[in-house]
């Protein structure tokens, strides 16, 4: 069964906005899905992936927002 990562990405973000970014790594990894860091400065690419949710992030690690992607 694939999740539906918009689903998921909408359901659990209250939980993870906040976090330090390995603490909601780890959640997002064991749900059975991929994650990646887009912080502040970084460049990303445009390319959707249906099993990866993608964690936003402050200057200083913490979870801003979670985006499906």
């Amino acid at each position: 069964m694939t999740l539906d990562t918009r689903a998921w990405a909408a359901e659990h973000a209250a939980a993870l906005v906040g976090l330090p970014a390995g603490a909601a790594e780890q959640e997002v990894a064991e749900a059975g899905l991929r994650s990646r860091i887009a912080g502040p400065d970084v460049m990303l690419t445009l390319e959707f992936r249906p099993d990866r949710v993608t964690l936003q992030t402050d200057p200083s690690g913490i979870v801003t927002a979670v985006l499906p992607g």
